[in-house]
């Protein structure tokens, strides 16, 4: 197929040119880091080149076998917007790039990246379908890459993390697959290409960039090496490309991958090993901590692992403070033991480096979880008692700090999870929860050696209690849930139908039995279409043209043709039939209401005789009730309740309700006796009460503060929150169960799922601004305890640098 005369011819691939990215620009990086700095973008520059080289022909090629002339449209006029757009494309991911680099020495830590597209669960059905796709493209992409170059990946972040002041991963590192995957699609976002056109790109970003990674990670990896970075991190990827090649005779299939990821795991928690004990020498140097591993003369023996573990059995017998400000130092008991033992035996003992790591570590991680204003009092004192075998684990595995699914620091996190509800007020002496927990630690206390498969079971054992208790609660929560949007949808209800009388009524003479009709059943019939409909519908306005007509039926004929009037009445009194039949009223209680209807019409369609007329009294606030006393509309056991307290909906099954009346005999009946006279009143007053709308700030210094509006507006239900309801009143934690829709309002319950306040968008805004509620953070314990301990020993070691 010929090339297309309109497509701009291809440019020279060179440089970027005037204006574009200059990589010997200043930077605040680690001199280390400098060099790397150019390598990564040279690589990137020299790979986005290589790709849209490419491009054009890959895009030529789905034009001309495109199955229509408007798919092969859209591939050339892709093709010719990446031909004009390629080097800006490439300049714009140099400049993130070395953006990314430069916000390592930055003090803030960067949330951790997952994917380029993150979704809830809940709200996947709402993503477009090319979006899903290409999300699911790319993750499958970066998911590839990372798993080739796991190893490169973990030495990187270990070399990187001892340079620079933010912690980073191999997902966040700047130089990761899932970062320059970042970079590429913001700078590609600009282009409004088609998702077919997009997962091409996409193939070759993979096949010229991801395919390079490989070599540009162990040149990186060299680089840092040369310059002193972490020289002694073992470069397992040469033994694992050894052992693919060699040990196929040996070992295959699973067997085979099992020793090879043994190994690759033993080496990533030797690394992560490797980096906390380089942060806590930092942190003994400049705290002046002794160590214990270098403790007597150069003649002092070792204490292995096992060894220790078999002296700290020795301690399960000490008798563990409940108070957790009595806190366990372990340092200073084991510091004691081998004083003993040298004591004794006239001999000293050190322990080794790791082993002295681990229980500054553990002990750090301790006192931030028993600092931590998230747990209650009665946690932490459980809490506390579980150091010493949390230590025991960590000395005998040391994946315990670089495995998240471990089972010790699994059960700690649900241990945190669960008791998230408790309050310090709280009288847990009867709590079930309480007692398991009570009897877990105990468990635990009482094992001297140190056990996973212990801590697993009784994480089991925990969850499965969590997940009965949280169905009970949930259930709760739900008939809470219900009944106040029940509550909030028959209140948004009443307040249109009083809203919509009152407008209609006021400062209007008119017949008290006609105030009365509309005040004590009509209402109803609009409650309950505005509860079912929604006051936006044709139904509504259906009954509210009914009761405007209803008034212009009762009133004088005025020019009015007689037939014409006629014609609207038996309207009317149709209208006021079906409405009567949808609350359930039966016939022997309608039908007296449409007579004395007809009635009231009919008496309009003649001149009212002087006799008949009379001075209409006024109705205000305190005359009100005089209403029923002048013409009762109907006795008040009689009258239809219109709802179900317990009913969300306020549906009701009407199927078997009684005709109201027959409208055709009662419209030809000859009998009907004229009104005698007819009973006026001025409704001066609203005839209903409506709810009260809140009041519109006066001043600017009544709005809401902007942050405390924006953290209003970014909650979400089942989020924690420690609240001061009443004025010296102690706080307590409650959920936030439900955001009202027809209110606003927000719902707050117990851990048990009773109701325990409620708040509106500006009474919690206030309450933020005051300090009276706090957000609480239920993220994993262990994990926001190690995040920062390390942070912490991070700026430790960058004040000294």
């Amino acid at each position: 197929m010929a090339r297309d005369p309109k497509i701009v011819p291809i440019t020279s691939a060179g440089e970027i040119g005037a204006g574009g990215f200059d990589p010997n620009r200043p930077s605040h990086l680690p001199s280390p880091l400098m060099p790397v700095r150019k390598q990564a973008v040279d690589f990137l520059k020299l790979s986005l080149t290589t790709l849209f080289d490419n491009a054009d022909d890959s895009l030529f090629e789905m034009a001309d076998r495109a199955g229509s002339n408007n798919e092969q449209t859209m591939f050339f006029e892709a093709m010719r917007a990446v031909r004009l757009q390629r080097h800006k494309i490439t300049k714009d991911c140099c400049h993130g790039l070395m953006r990314e680099l430069e916000a390592l020495n930055q003090d803030a830590d960067k949330p951790v990246i997952t994917s380029i597209h993150n979704f809830e669960l809940d709200s996947l059905s709402l993503v477009q379908p090319d979006e899903l796709e290409e999300t699911v493209a790319l993750d499958s992409m970066i998911g590839r890459a990372v798993t080739r170059n796991k190893a490169s990946l973990s030495h990187l972040s270990i070399r990187f993390n001892s340079l620079v002041k933010r912690r980073v991963d191999d997902r966040d590192l700047p130089i990761s697959p899932t970062m320059l995957s970042q970079v590429f699609v913001e700078a590609l976002s600009e282009l409004e290409l088609d998702i077919k056109v997009r997962l091409i790109i996409f193939k070759l970003f993979e096949r010229y960039v991801f395919n390079q990674l490989d070599g540009f990670y162990d040149e990186v990896n060299k680089q840092l090496i040369l310059s002193g970075v972490l020289p002694d991190l073992k470069n397992t990827a040469g033994r694992q490309a050894a052992a693919r090649m060699t040990g196929s005779a040996a070992v295959t299939g699973q067997a085979y991958r099992q020793v090879e990821g043994s190994q690759q795991d033993f080496a990533e928690h030797q690394q992560v090993l490797s980096m906390f004990s380089e942060l806590i020498g930092n942190w003994r140097h400049a705290s002046g901590d002794a160590a214990l591993s270098s403790m007597g003369s150069p003649s002092t023996q070792t204490l292995r692992s096992n060894e220790l573990l078999g002296m700290l059995a020795d301690l399960s017998s000490l008798d563990f403070a409940d108070d957790a400000s009595q806190r366990l130092d372990m340092r200073s008991q084991i510091n004691q033991l081998l004083r003993r033992q040298r004591d004794q035996h006239g001999q000293s003992r050190s322990l080794e480096r790791v082993d002295d790591d681990v229980i500054s570590l553990v002990s750090m991680l301790f006192d931030f979880i028993l600092d931590d204003p998230e747990l209650p009092a009665a946690v932490k004192a459980m809490i506390g008692r579980l150091q010493l075998p949390i230590l025991r684990v960590a000395i005998a595995d040391k994946r315990f700090f670089s495995q998240s699914s471990h089972p010790a620091r699994r059960l700690l996190n649900e241990l945190a999870r669960s008791t998230m509800g408790w309050s310090d007020q709280d009288d847990l002496r009867r709590d079930q929860l309480h007692a398991l927990l009570e009897s877990i630690v105990q468990r635990l206390l009482d094992q001297p050696e140190p056990d996973p498969e212990l801590f697993a079971s009784l994480h089991t054992e925990l969850a499965g209690f969590i997940n009965v208790e949280k169905r009970r609660s949930e259930r709760l929560e739900q008939r809470t849930r219900d009944a106040e949007e029940g509550r909030a949808r028959i209140e948004s209800a009443r307040t249109q139908v009083a809203l919509s009388l009152n407008e209609l009524l006021m400062g209007r003479t008119l017949p008290v039995f006609a105030v009365d009709l509309l005040r004590d059943t009509w209402s109803q019939v609009m409650q309950m279409t505005c509860l079912r409909e929604g006051h936006d519908s044709a139904a509504w306005r259906e009954v509210k043209w009914t009761a405007e007509q209803m008034l212009e039926s009762i009133a004088p004929l005025g020019d009015s043709a007689p037939a014409e009037r006629e014609a609207l009445n038996a309207r009317v009194r149709q209208s006021i039939a079906d409405g009567l039949q949808l609350i359930g009223l039966r016939a022997e209680q309608g039908a007296p209401l449409l007579v004395k209807v007809q009635q009231l019409q009919q008496s309009r369609l003649t001149p009212p005789t002087p006799a008949a007329q009379q001075t209409a009294p006024t109705v205000s606030a305190a005359s009100q009730p005089e209403l029923n006393k002048a013409e009762p509309l109907m006795a008040a056991e009689a009258r239809p309740a219109l709802y179900n307290a317990g009913n969300a909906q306020g549906d009701h099954q009407l199927d078997t309700a009684e005709p109201v009346a027959d409208i055709a005999s009662v419209n030809s009946s000859p009998e009907l006796e004229p009104l005698p006279e007819v009973a006026t009143v001025r409704v001066e007053a609203p005839i209903m009460p409506a709810e009260a709308l809140p009041a519109e700030p006066e001043l600017v210094g009544d709005l809401p503060d902007i942050k405390a509006a924006a953290w209003v507006d970014a909650l979400h239900t089942g989020s924690w929150f420690e609240l001061i309801t009443a004025v010296n009143a102690p706080a307590q934690r409650c959920k936030l169960a439900a955001i009202i829709s027809f209110s606003g309002k927000y719902i707050f319950v117990n851990r048990s799922g009773v109701k325990v306040v409620e708040y509106s968008a500006t009474s919690l805004a206030q309450q933020y601004e005051q300090g009276l509620v706090r957000l609480l953070d239920d993220n994993q314990l262990f994990d926001r305890a190690l995040e920062s301990v390390i942070g912490n020993l991070r700026r430790l070691q960058a004040s000294k640098n």
